[in-house]
């Protein structure tokens, strides 16, 4: 069959929802159809030296996402590789939590405290349901010739994440503050869609 016929392609990419494994059906000369699952998991990741006032602490961060997208890519211009993306993403697991333990004995006064004794502060994020996302690229998700490459900027529209805090020992006031914190991230609606593609047109 030749190339220009072909109407279908499969793809994996890599970028801000994790790594993503897409199905990809031409629908017209200008239109696409587009289905992909999107994975990531992050354990682990320690950040030392953080500066909170006058205190050090260290950070523990995981990230974990599975996303499904749903949706299409427009090319409105037929020399041209720009497109616009459009769909709905299903985000069955976002989840982004936090750690926060002090690196160094804190003093109050003529006593000191260890930093073991102080305790930590955990911040645990979690975003699901759906999500419209929308953005731009250059590159074709059923390429022209055999394999192709693209590019894609955006974003998901999501709803704000729910948030739970804790807090143990010197810290456990702290847990008072969950509301405030959740407050804090109703604006956290605009997840990133950044991501680098190679397509392999069947």
């Amino acid at each position: 069959m030749d190339q220009s016929e072909r109407k279908n392609a499969i793809a994996v990419s890599f970028g801000s929802p994790g790594i993503g494994f897409e199905f990809a059906r031409k629908l017209g000369s200008k239109l696409t159809a587009r289905v992909a699952y999107h994975t990531f998991n992050l354990k682990d990741y320690e950040v030392k030296d953080v500066s909170i006032g006058s205190e050090k602490v260290s950070i523990l961060g995981n990230l974990e996402t599975q996303a499904w997208d749903f949706g299409a890519e427009y090319a409105p211009f037929t020399n041209s590789s720009f497109k616009l993306t459009f769909g709905l993403g299903i985000l069955s697991n976002v989840n982004l939590n936090a750690k926060v333990n002090y690196q160094e004995d804190i003093t109050y006064g003529d006593v000191t405290v260890a930093a073991a004794n102080v305790g930590h502060i955990l911040i645990d994020s979690k975003w699901s349901g759906t999500a419209p996302f929308l953005g731009i690229g250059f590159g074709r998700a059923v390429p022209k010739n055999r394999i192709g490459l693209s590019f894609e900027f955006g974003t998901y529209f999501a709803s704000s994440p729910e948030v739970n805090l804790d807090a143990t020992k010197l810290l456990g006031p702290t847990k008072d503050q969950e509301a405030d914190l959740q407050d804090a991230f109703e604006t956290l609606k605009f997840i990133p869609r950044a991501q680098i593609k190679l397509a392999i047109k069947l």
